[in-house]
């Protein structure tokens, strides 16, 4: 237990517990409770942290959190086991002093199981012995997964010595899985569990001002980045490094251009609720080609030979994928590419056809372009048709030297785009990087900002794959 010698004497007198028992010694919250409660989770339906909705599209958890790499959102219910909304994490917010984070998410979100929680408006002043609820799907054994129901225990708030950042309580033991759960009091959000710490949280009333400004303001441009630009910071690398993410949602084409109508007849919108989250590329009639980290839990919708995602277009074929194969060595970094199964086999028409696979390495001289749906603005801006940019192929020496600590391996294909800020950034991701005619690379990420030649953007090499490609496609 971390804390004053305080915190350590309140400890021993109360006899409140012990370190490891998780949040579910407490009680099963209802339904009609705490409908604020969102599990962040990974691309694969792991529950990594907690986080409460403060709006329609912004939540709040720990800045903690950001090391576990969340990619998605699941959102109104409390069992883990039921069959859940997923919502993509757009863009992220770090208090520079505190152990707070904020998320935007991709789109709102709305239902009668859903209802943000009020925060503070002013700092406040809790009351000692004040009595407070916590909520978490911590289990009793920390070794252990989480519960299935989400459950609530009642603390004690006690002073805080010189520190009116943090709020203090009585001992409850959360595990790290509880970790961005909020502390609730007179039903407002007034703090956040902290990563390994069972009585101390975040003062969220000391932030009041700058989390109503982010709610209010939907650029988030001062402080934030789209989350999957900033994927492997937290593997000890200077920059960001995974763009897409969650889950997984993409990177989307700045500084380009509308493709002809059709010009493009490979490619995939892989597609949530209707919602588009990733590219790709349709390699048989019954697979797609994507990005490891387009995962998700369940499967997508994939649709087929259309230009317009808005639009009731005739050409359209929409498929469910039925089998997700991720490269068995991808690591959240190297060897980002997978395969989707189909649950059939796409009729090959005018607007629907394959993509061949370009053999041999990708080389400057080649003459290349990269295409999606993604935002067009680095604002959100969504286009009204499959946009494409042109790319320019640079040496693996280049693109280490300005990618610095980042790791480039010999399975990654960099470019940059002819003028500053032109390339790929977030709702693209897993789409193609088509060179000569041929498929030569995934999108798979790029630096803090979309299309900076300073970090180029960074393919995983389809050459490098071929035969684990080959084999995938024969013994399916």
């Amino acid at each position: 237990m971390q804390g004053l010698h305080k915190l350590l004497l309140l400890y021993v007198l109360t006899g409140l517990g012990q370190n490891g028992h998780g949040i579910s010694g407490g009680e099963i919250v209802p339904k009609s409770k705490m409908q604020y409660m969102v599990s962040l989770q990974d691309g694969h339906g792991k529950h990594l942290c907690g986080g409460f909705l403060v709006s329609e599209n912004v939540l709040i958890t720990s800045a903690s959190c950001d090391k576990r790499d969340p990619k998605v959102v699941y959102y109104g219910y409390h069992n883990l086991e039921e069959k859940i909304k997923p919502v993509n994490i757009e863009k992220k917010c770090k208090s520079s002093d505190s152990d707070i984070m904020l998320l935007k998410l991709r789109k709102n979100v709305k239902g009668d199981n859903v209802k943000p929680t009020e925060i503070p408006n002013s700092e406040i002043d809790l009351k000692v012995n004040q009595q407070c609820v916590v909520a978490g799907w911590g289990p009793e054994d920390c070794e252990e997964g989480p519960v299935k129901e989400l459950r609530m225990v009642t603390v004690s708030v006690f002073n805080c010595p010189h520190n009116a950042t943090n709020i203090c309580t009585s001992e409850t033991g959360f595990c790290e899985i509880d970790t961005g759960g909020p502390l609730v009091c007179d039903e407002k959000a007034v703090g956040v569990v902290k990563k390994n710490n069972s009585t101390t949280f975040a003062n969220i009333s000391t932030k009041h001002v700058w989390i109503k400004d982010k709610i209010n303001n939907p650029s988030w441009k001062d402080c934030c980045y789209t989350w999957h630009h900033l994927k492997a910071m937290e593997m000890s690398f200077v920059l960001l490094l995974f763009a897409v993410l969650t889950g997984a949602d993409g990177t989307h084409i700045v500084g380009g251009r509308d493709a002809p109508p059709h010009s493009r007849p490979y490619m995939a919108s892989l597609q949530i609720q209707n919602q588009h989250n990733c590219g790709g590329a349709l390699v048989r009639e019954d697979f797609v080609l994507t990005a490891a980290h387009c995962q998700i839990r369940g499967p997508y919708t994939v649709v087929l030979g259309v230009d317009s995602l808005s639009a009731d277009e005739p050409t359209k074929q929409v498929f469910s994928s039925i089998r997700s194969i991720p490269h068995p060595r991808y690591n959240g970094h190297a060897n980002d590419i997978m395969l989707l199964k189909l649950n059939g086999s796409a009729q090959l028409t005018e607007t629907v056809q394959l993509v061949s696979l370009k053999a041999g390495r990708v080389r400057p001289v080649n003459s290349c372009i990269t295409v999606g749906w993604g935002d067009i603005g680095d604002n959100n801006t969504l286009p009204l048709t499959l946009q494409e940019v042109n790319v320019t192929i640079l040496s693996q020496q280049t693109c280490r030297s300005r990618w610095g600590m980042v790791p480039i391996t010999g399975s990654m294909v960099c470019g940059v785009g002819a003028g500053v800020f032109q390339g790929f950034c977030s709702g693209d991701s897993g789409g193609p990087l088509v060179c000569d005619g041929a498929t030569a690379g995934v999108v798979s990420f790029s630096g803090r900002r979309c299309g900076d030649p300073r970090t180029p953007d960074v393919y995983t090499r389809i050459s490098s794959f071929t035969p684990w490609i080959t084999t995938v496609l024969n013994n399916n």
